[in-house]
């Protein structure tokens, strides 16, 4: 033995030697140029290349199953939302006629509320990027009532909806 490999190393290296004298090769590899196990190899990959499609192709039936339990689970759902929203239409015919007024009379208001906030916003765009307070005093300003009044728009669109096909006068 040499005194190199009698003296501790230290933890972080480490040595690996390798010569092609006297080695062989694995057992199963092909040795050179031989066609008959470069065939061989080639079929293998093949089939593991075949059985991989396989598999992809049974789990896109899989998603595609999915996709469809879900497309039909996102119909029922709206199905019952629109039944829903009939009957409660069908049951409070009073409130239907005030409802599509509300709802014009509070698109105005929303129409109003975004101009008076892009004028602010045109008039104090450098506060804006500059100021932190001016920033906050313009979200404490606009975004609680625009937040709101978004909101009562979702609310009142749909039941101002004609669902049940009467005409309007």
């Amino acid at each position: 033995m040499s005194t190199r490999e009698n003296t501790p190393s230290p933890m972080w290296t480490y040595r690996v030697e390798a010569s092609q004298s006297g080695s062989s090769p694995a057992p199963g590899t092909p040795q050179g140029n031989d066609p008959v196990a470069l065939l061989h190899i080639l079929i293998n990959l093949q089939s593991q290349t075949l059985e991989l499609q396989r598999q992809s192709l049974e789990q896109e039936r899989q998603i595609l199953e999915l996709t469809r339990e879900n497309t039909q689970v996102a119909r029922d759902q709206r199905a019952r939302q629109i039944s829903d929203l009939e009957r409660w239409q069908n049951s409070h015919d009073g409130v239907i006629d005030n409802c599509k007024e509300a709802l014009a009379k509070l698109e105005q208001v929303h129409s109003g509320l975004m101009r008076d906030m892009s004028e602010y916003v045109d008039d104090n765009h450098e506060n804006l990027v500059d100021g932190d307070f001016a920033l906050s005093d313009f979200v404490d300003k606009f975004g609680p009532k625009l937040a709101h009044i978004n909101t009562m728009l979702a609310v009142l669109r749909p039941l101002a909806l004609n669902l049940r096909n009467k005409p309007e006068a």
